[in-house]
């Protein structure tokens, strides 16, 4: 089983550019990405995301079978942002027989936390609540608190696996970081020289919320060479732009990169190569 086993999971916070990293990783021709970029498969509860597949309900090689077919490809990976945080992912990667390699993603709180209310609110429509309320859920604050969920990673994988890299960085320096991220991983860094890099995830405006559940459902299925191909049709279809910035969320958003300028000095400490110029 271990020949199918992930050599590579990436994570982090929500809306800092793992969805990116996967599909930028996955055009590598000794690359091979999950069909399901978040398996979810180690989770610490079942949910609507892995249902389907998951440790709590079924064997391990329900989750192999995400790399089924992965042939001999050098690297083999999915990206579970949310891993970060979950104790069953963190129990089950320390202790495989060939621990994977990890790669952790971070943003400047409250960009992180501004993005992803727009994409509850706008996209997901998970959200109908003011920005002052949002930042209240319990959730808000775990979700920047990067430092004591990395902490435990980097205590519990051997020595240089784990890596982490902040998505101000790699938005502004997408081939020297990914050739970076391909030195870490063993692969063809000249692959991403002239690479045409696309951004993915972005938070939008959602017309229909029952099509975009469809289309999300449909994904695995589609491979990414026909994927690129039919986003800006599906784009063109469903989505109303990118979600809208409100003036009179500023405020809000000022608070909450004053009370969270700590996190940096954190990641810093554990990790002082990070590059948070941009952070501000």
């Amino acid at each position: 089983m271990q020949e199918r086993f992930p050599n590579l999971i990436i994570g982090g916070a929500p809306k800092c550019g793992t969805s990116s990293l996967y599909f930028w990783l996955s055009a590598h021709p000794e690359v091979y990405g999950s069909p399901k970029k978040e398996t979810s498969f180690f989770a610490d509860k079942v949910n609507r995301f892995n249902a389907a597949a998951n440790v709590h309900e079924h064997q391990l090689d329900a989750y192999l079978q995400f790399f089924k077919d992965a042939g001999d490809a050098k690297i083999r990976f999915e990206a579970t942002a949310h891993y970060l945080y979950e104790e069953q992912a963190l129990k089950a990667f320390s202790e495989a027989a060939v621990p994977p390699k990890m790669i952790f993603l971070f943003r400047e709180p409250s960009k992180q936390m501004y993005s992803h209310y727009k994409m509850e609110k706008y996209r997901t429509k998970r959200v109908n609540m003011a920005l002052e309320d949002y930042i209240k859920l319990p959730k808000i604050d775990m979700y920047v608190d990067y430092a004591t969920y990395l902490k435990k990673w980097v205590d519990a994988m051997p020595e240089g696996h784990v890596r982490i890299w902040s998505f101000e960085d790699f938005m502004s320096r997408k081939v020297e970081v990914m050739q970076d991220i391909a030195d870490y991983l063993g692969i063809d860094s000249s692959f991403y020289t002239d690479f045409d890099f696309e951004h993915r995830n972005e938070s939008v405006v959602i017309r229909s919320g029952a099509l975009h559940q469809l289309g999300l459902r449909l994904q695995p299925l589609i491979p990414h060479f026909l994927q690129k191909m039919l986003l800006p049709v599906y784009m063109k279809l469903n989505s109303g732009g990118r979600a809208p910035d409100n003036e009179a969320d500023a405020p809000v958003i000022s608070a909450f990169k004053s009370a969270h300028a700590h996190v940096g000095a954190d990641l810093k400490a554990l990790f002082p190569d990070i590059r948070l110029e941009k952070w501000g």
